[in-house]
C-alpha cells in the first residue's frame, strides 16, 4: 500500500477545504458617501405652525435643487428653524431655534455632533478648528447678553462672556472678537483671555458686519422705527471702524431716511466692495466717500450673498403663500440670470 507523506496530507486537506468553501474570505466593501462641494447651501426657515427648517442644496452643474439635504443625509429632520448658517475648517454649523447648533462635515453633510446647553443662539464664528464662539440673546427683559466659548473638539461650552443686550452679528479680526449688541454698541472681546477690552458706540440696531481687504470693520445699522412716537425714529448707518486703532474716529455714512432699514451687509469675493439691502440691493466700493444714490437691483430681498465661484449674486424672497421661497440670481451688473424655488423661507447662503 502506498503511503502519503504528512505534507501531502495537509496540503490535500487545505485544497479540499478551499474547494468546499470557495468564498470563505472576501474583501470588505467600502461605503462611498456622496459629496456636496460644488454647489450652494440655502438655509430655510419654516412658516408658522410647521415642524421645522431645512437646508436646500443647489447643484451648479445640473441646476437641480435637493430640497432637504439634512434629512436626506442624516435620516432625520432638523428641529426648529434654521436661524443662520456658518462654515469653517471643514465643518458647517446650523444655528437653530431649538436651543442648539447642528455640526456637520462640510463635504458630506453628515452629522459631526451637536452644541447644546444654549438658550437662544444667534450667530457662530470659528477662531480655529478647536475654538468657536456663539452669541446668545437673553430674555426680552434682560439687560445683558452673552457669548459662549465652545471647544470644537468636544462641542462643550468652556466659558461665558457677558455682553450688551441681545448680541447678534460677530466678526473676528486677529485676536479680537467684535460683537454687535441689540441697541447701538459693539463689544470688543479679547479672545486670549475672554475679557471685554472696550465697547464702541455705533448706530441703532447693528445687524451685520464684514471685514474688508484692508482690515477695516464695516458695521451696518438698521436704525430705529418707533410707530408710537415717530419722533424717536433714527436713520440707518454704515460705519467703518479702524481695527488697528480703535480710538480713531470711525467713518459714518448715514442713510437718507428711516422709511427703510438697511440690512444684510455682504462682502464681494475681492473684499473691496460692499453689498447691502435698503430699498433695493446696493453696491458700494470700500474706498467710496459717500453712499450710492441708486440701487444696483431695485427690489428688496431677505437674504443676499455673492458666489465666489462665478461672482453671481444670490438673493431671496418669500412666496405669496408665506410658506415657500425663491432664490433669484443676478450678474454683478444687476442683470437677472434665473431663479428657482426652495422648500421654506430662505434665510442665508453657504457657497461651496
Amino acid at each position: 500500500m502506498k503511503r502519503l507523506s504528512l505534507t501531502k496530507k495537509v496540503l490535500g486537506g487545505l485544497l479540499g477545504a478551499a474547494a468546499f468553501f470557495p468564498i470563505s474570505c472576501k474583501e470588505e466593501e467600502k461605503v462611498v458617501l456622496p459629496v456636496y462641494e460644488a454647489g450652494v447651501l440655502i438655509s430655510n426657515g419654516s412658516a408658522t405652525n410647521t415642524p421645522g427648517g431645512s437646508v436646500s442644496y443647489y447643484d451648479r452643474a445640473t441646476g437641480t435643487v435637493e430640497p432637504d439635504l439634512f434629512n436626506k443625509v442624516n435620516g432625520r429632520s432638523l428641529e426648529g428653524n434654521v436661524m443662520t448658517m456658518a462654515s469653517a475648517f471643514e465643518k458647517t454649523y446650523l444655528i437653530t431655534s431649538n436651543q442648539k447648533i447642528e455640526v456637520l462635515h462640510t463635504r458630506t453633510f453628515t452629522s459631526a455632533g451637536v452644541i447644546q446647553g444654549l438658550t437662544a443662539p444667534q450667530r457662530f464664528v470659528a477662531f480655529s478648528n478647536r475654538l468657536g464662539f456663539v452669541s446668545e440673546a437673553g430674555a426680552a427683559s434682560a439687560t445683558s447678553g452673552r457669548v459662549m466659548e465652545v471647544n470644537l473638539s468636544t462641542y462643550q461650552i468652556t466659558d461665558t462672556i457677558t455682553t450688551g443686550k441681545n448680541p447678534g452679528a460677530m466678526a473676528l479680526v486677529g485676536t479680537r472678537l467684535y460683537v454687535a449688541n441689540g441697541h447701538n454698541k459693539i463689544s470688543v472681546i479679547n479672545t486670549t483671555n475672554d475679557r471685554t477690552d472696550t465697547t464702541l458706540t455705533v448706530g441703532d440696531n447693528p445687524n451685520s458686519m464684514v471685514v474688508d481687504a484692508s482690515g477695516f470693520l464695516w458695521v451696518l445699522c438698521a436704525g430705529k422705527v418707533d410707530a408710537t412716537n415717530p419722533g424717536n425714529n433714527t436713520r440707518g448707518r454704515l460705519i467703518r471702524i479702524t481695527t488697528t486703532n480703535l480710538r480713531a474716529a470711525p467713518r459714518v455714512f448715514e442713510f437718507p431716511g428711516a422709511a427703510f432699514q438697511p440690512r444684510n451687509l455682504a462682502l464681494s469675493i475681492t473684499r473691496n466692495r460692499l453689498y447691502f439691502v435698503y430699498d433695493g440691493v446696493y453696491v458700494m466700493e470700500t474706498a467710496a466717500t459717500a453712499l450710492p444714490k441708486e440701487p444696483l437691483i431695485p427690489r428688496r430681498f431677505q437674504a443676499l450673498g455673492q458666489d465666489p465661484t462665478d461672482g453671481l449674486l444670490y438673493t431671496s424672497r418669500t412666496d405669496s403663500d408665506g410658506i415657500s421661497g425663491w432664490v433669484i440670481r443676478y450678474r454683478p451688473t444687476g442683470a437677472a440670470v434665473d431663479s428657482f424655488q426652495v422648500q421654506g423661507i430662505p434665510t442665508g447662503f453657504g457657497f461651496r
